[in-house]
């Protein structure tokens, strides 16, 4: 249907979709947010933390140094 074949190859479909997918750096940032809220909730859910120790912070803007075989993805937990 709509020209294209209904049994393609593992392969070849992922080749296609990640060709037809546009992920912006708001999109990113938006994801890092709602990560960094989840991990954040868990944290207090656990209710061995005050509320008040724990909170996020804005990302710095300069990448990581790139590394072999390493995505461009990173976390920071700090403790005080």
């Amino acid at each position: 249907f709509l020209g294209i074949a209904k049994k393609i190859p593992a392969e070849e479909m992922e080749k296609l979709l990640l060709n037809s997918i546009e992920v912006t750096d708001s999109d990113l940032r938006q994801l890092a947010e709602r990560r960094a809220q989840n991990v954040k909730e868990l944290l207090l859910q656990s209710g061995n933390i005050e509320a008040s120790r724990v909170f996020i912070v804005e990302p710095k803007t300069h990448s990581p140094e790139k590394k072999d075989k390493v995505k461009d993805s990173r976390v920071n937990f700090r403790l005080k």
